[in-house]
């Protein structure tokens, strides 16, 4: 009853995120009870049993896999390769590529299948030619560069996409961009160097992609679907 009271009062609840972002900064400046985010999760690891996250990793797979049957896919920025290997099988090839080359040896060794591969490669400067796959997957990933460097990682998707190919991703859901809140959550996970809203992801990805759907998810990201 007094969340919703508060809720009714104009500017409470800005000024409620304000302030939690000022305790997290805080925090996370001393080393108090803080703890930082793993980028590269797999859901098979013990760790994340009953971790209701895993359930989001399998959420996004199954919106990879939908846009993946019987396609040639790019995995951009695939981390452990888990989706990779879930979207190995439905498709008809899908390569993984990401930019570490101990996490690309760890996924070749963990899934071997003939329709799977991976590569080291740098998701801004793709040594793929023109218009190659059919879909290209970027799970949170854009996230991890600069708002520049995001530009360029979009229109490297875009160049080797055939036409018609589609391009599906997602990221962190940040609506507030309160120069307070960003630093918060950059305390929280320092590997995301620039955070997109709705509307911000949608300019992006329309500068060169006609056929956008950015698409709020319950959990606090967004799913995006752009069409070549």
């Amino acid at each position: 009853m007094i969340i919703n009271f508060i809720k009714k009062i104009p500017g409470a609840l800005w000024c409620a995120d304000i302030f939690n972002s000022i305790i997290i900064i805080i925090k996370y400046s001393i080393g108090v009870n803080v703890e930082t985010q793993d980028e590269r999760a797999d859901p098979n690891d013990p760790e994340w049993v009953n971790n209701p996250w895993a359930i989001v990793f399998k959420k996004r797979s199954d919106y990879a896999k939908k846009y993946s049957i019987d396609k040639d896919v790019l995995d951009l920025c695939c981390g452990t390769g888990w989706t990779t290997n879930e979207i190995g099988t439905v498709c008809k090839s899908v390569v993984g590529v990401d930019y570490s080359e101990r996490t690309i040896q760890s996924a070749s060794n963990k899934y071997i299948d003939h329709k799977i591969s991976f590569i080291k490669m740098n998701a801004l400067s793709l040594k793929f030619p023109d218009k190659y796959f059919d879909t290209v997957v970027s799970m949170e990933a854009i996230e991890h560069f600069t708002e520049d460097d995001g530009q360029k990682f979009i229109s490297q998707a875009y160049r080797v996409l055939k036409k018609g190919g589609i391009f599906i991703g997602s990221t962190p859901e940040t609506e507030n961009q309160n120069p307070i809140k960003l630093r918060a959550l950059r305390k929280i996970d320092p590997f995301h160097l620039f955070l997109y809203s709705k509307s911000m992801l949608e300019s992006s990805l329309s500068r060169y992609f006609n056929n956008v759907q950015v698409i709020p998810q319950k959990e606090g990201w967004l799913l995006f679907i752009a069409e070549k």
